[in-house]
Formats: structure tokens, C-alpha cells, sequence
């Protein structure tokens, strides 16, 4: 009993750490990226320079109307310039867009948002929770191909006092309301789990059988890319015996989208 305990412990000890890498991964991955130089004309009265990334930090240049600027790199919200003198700052996102680009054009360059959010085209994320009263961690990912449908694919594990199980699954998922903040959702899926049974008795052998699933949930947009996710699913497990076995899930989650 007590190493059947250790081992979900230390199962959602690495779910967790997983959690938190991954949060730590979506909250650093830059919007802008420079795989060649790009150049920006301020055209309102000035921008700030910064010494650092940070409105703590000192304005200690100027960029008047007129004046080009080289977009180096993005950190988080702060993007490093370089002048035709080779004078260098950092410059908040929502400041490069009172400049244009070399054609004349605003640069498509902002903050995530809640537009943002509404208008994502993929989502990727990890959830904890229950499956059937045993821990549960699942990965996933969503390709949005309307405002209101997505396509998702998760990968689950479980781990059970008696057994533990992995699940691949397929859903379409609709968003009713994308631009709210606090945004429901209902899915419907299907796929394939292996139940493993922990016990060495006859009669108890790995299996794999179909699922079917219908849940809902509802996304909480936080803060530029990162969105909380509340999910509850009923699955049907579609057993080789006269009965099916019906499962219900509860999970929440942290995701990043794009």
C-alpha cells in the first residue's frame, strides 16, 4: 500500500514539475523573432529608450519623429533597438507600433491580448486531475480552424491504486462565446485506452478498448498567451464484456496559445 502510494506521489511530482516547465517555456517564447533585419521610422512625436527591459528601469534616449531604429530581439514585452548611430535600448511592444516599417506600414507587432485570445490558431497545454478516482496528467493540443470549432488531440495517464492507463483521444471542441474572458466550451471525442492492473492475479491482463466522450469546460484568459482551463468529460469505455464502463474526469489546466 505504502510504495503504491510513493509511486502516485511521485508520478504528480513530475506532472507537477512538467506544469511548471512548461509555463515557464510559454510565458518566454517571444512574438517577435529576427531572422533578418528589419527596420522601423518612428513617425509620432518620439519613443522611449530604455536601459533594460522594464518600466523601472531609466529612459535615458529619445528616438524623435524621423528617426530609423533596428529591431534586435524581444523580451517579453520589450523589444532591444539599435539607432543609425548604434545607440541601443529596449522599447515597450506598444511603443514600436508608432513606427512603420520601410513600405510605410504599421508593424504588426503588440501584446497578446484578449483579441488576441479570441482569434488564437492553436493551443497547446497540460492538465492534472481525476480520472475515476486515480491521478491523471494529460498533454494536449488544438488546431482552431473557425472562431467558434477546434480539433484537439490529448495523451492522458493515470495511476491508480489497482491499475494505471494511458489514453489517446480526438475531440472537436466549440467555443460559443471566444471573446469572452471567461469563455465555456463542450467537446465531443473519441479514442483508445490501455488499462494496465497492477495486480499479478489470472485474469487481469493488460487490454485496450475504443472510447467515447462528451464534456464541457470553460477557458479562463489570464495574461498574454496563458489561459486557465477547467474541464469535466464523461467517457464511455467500450469493453469486450456485457457491460461498458462509464468514467467521469475533472481536470484543470494551464495552456499558451497562438
Amino acid at each position: 500500500m505504502y510504495s503504491s502510494v510513493l509511486n502516485s506521489f511521485s508520478h504528480f511530482q513530475y506532472a507537477i514539475c512538467t506544469v511548471v516547465f512548461v509555463m515557464m517555456a510559454l510565458i518566454a517564447t517571444p512574438a517577435y523573432t529576427q531572422d533578418v533585419p528589419v527596420y522601423s521610422t518612428v513617425v509620432e512625436p518620439y519613443i522611449e529608450l530604455h536601459t533594460q527591459p522594464g518600466r523601472s528601469y531609466p529612459v535615458f534616449y529619445i528616438a524623435e519623429r524621423g528617426e530609423s531604429v533596428e529591431l534586435l530581439k524581444q523580451r517579453t514585452d520589450w523589444i532591444k533597438v539599435r539607432n543609425l548611430r548604434g545607440i541601443e535600448g529596449w522599447v515597450h511592444i506598444d511603443e514600436i507600433g508608432r513606427t512603420v516599417n520601410e513600405a510605410g506600414e504599421a508593424l504588426a507587432i503588440h501584446s497578446p491580448n484578449l483579441d488576441s485570445f479570441a482569434n488564437r490558431k492553436w493551443e497547446f497545454g497540460v492538465m492534472l486531475g481525476d480520472f475515476d478516482s486515480s491521478d491523471a496528467v494529460t498533454g494536449y493540443g488544438g488546431w482552431q480552424f473557425t472562431r467558434n470549432l477546434s480539433v484537439e488531440v490529448a495523451a492522458t495517464e493515470n495511476f491508480g491504486s489497482f491499475s494505471d492507463g494511458s489514453m489517446i483521444t480526438g475531440s472537436i471542441v466549440h467555443q460559443m462565446f471566444p471573446q469572452w474572458r471567461y469563455s465555456p466550451f463542450v467537446t465531443i471525442g473519441g479514442g483508445v485506452r490501455e488499462t494496465r492492473p497492477r495486480s499479478t492475479l489470472v485474469g487481469t491482463e493488460d487490454r485496450t478498448d475504443n472510447v467515447a466522450s462528451v464534456g464541457g469546460g470553460v477557458r479562463i484568459y489570464l495574461t498574454r498567451k496563458l489561459i486557465l482551463r477547467l474541464q469535466y468529460k464523461h467517457y464511455v469505455v467500450m469493453t469486450d464484456r456485457d457491460d461498458d464502463e462509464e468514467v467521469d474526469e475533472w481536470k484543470i489546466g494551464i495552456s499558451a496559445f497562438y
